[in-house]
């Protein structure tokens, strides 16, 4: 398996690209940077993009995942229900996608966003089970992600998802869409990129609530002011503008 993280600093956005040696394929997911960063990444491992993948409707910063996918010839997926008005292939709760060896098994998880997705991924050369999870803005380091862009009940939804993502292994590492100097997620948020199941189990505080209406009381009552430009972004994302 070939995995490398792609990083922004200096507006906690990470991105990701995994894929097998021996098929030559990858995937691109939550790209932001500029398309050619991708795709030198790739060609200086041999290895061809095939698929292009957002966990979620990013405002925060301007997606290159449909430039990408263009310049590649990949297929874009996003969740069934985003409603991103340009053409991508709708990905769907259960559903795998193999390059080689690495499979990548998307997981709906609502409530930062409604078409928030997370992606388990399997290097069946070594088990046929999770590895890590790519868990979008769903669970963040320290922190989960903010549910004031998801609408009406979305912090209920963003509780449920979460239990479902506390099912998996705890050695099951995790690497999220952002992490410190995102407006993403709460004041708890790392500068770290990456933990694990049984760490965030043991000490994310909003994991630790006793219950949803607890849970739906912390993450509501520490929400930071929405940027100005976090609007425009999402339009854009969107495709209106």
């Amino acid at each position: 398996m070939i995995f490398r993280p792609l990083l922004s600093d200096d507006r906690g956005c990470a991105s990701y690209l995994l894929g097998s040696r021996s098929a030559g394929l990858c995937a691109v997911v939550d790209p932001h940077l500029a398309v050619r960063e991708y795709v030198l990444e790739a060609a200086d491992r041999g290895l061809k993009i095939t698929h292009v993948i957002e966990t979620h409707l990013h405002a925060d910063h301007r997606s290159t995942a449909d430039g990408l996918a263009e310049r590649c010839g990949a297929r874009l997926g996003r969740h069934e229900g985003s409603e991103v008005r340009r053409p991508f292939t709708p990905l769907r709760d259960g559903e795998l996608l193999e390059l080689g060896e690495v499979c990548v098994r998307v997981w709906h998880t609502p409530g930062h966003t409604p078409d928030s997705l997370c992606l388990l991924i399997e290097d069946r050369d070594r088990a046929e089970a999770p590895w890590f999870l790519l868990s979008g803005d769903t669970l963040l380091v320290g922190d989960v992600g903010r549910p004031d862009l998801g609408g009406e009940g979305a912090a209920s939804l963003l509780y449920d998802s979460l239990q479902r993502l506390l099912g998996l292994d705890d050695v099951v590492e995790v690497y999220p869409a952002h992490y410190g100097g995102s407006a993403c997620g709460g004041g708890a948020l790392s500068g770290k990129f990456s933990s694990t199941i049984g760490f965030e189990r043991r000490y994310n505080p909003a994991l630790r609530c006793p219950s949803r209406e607890a849970f739906v009381r912390y993450v509501t009552a520490g929400l930071r002011p929405m940027p100005e430009a976090f609007e425009a972004l999402r339009r854009e994302n969107l495709g209106e503008t």
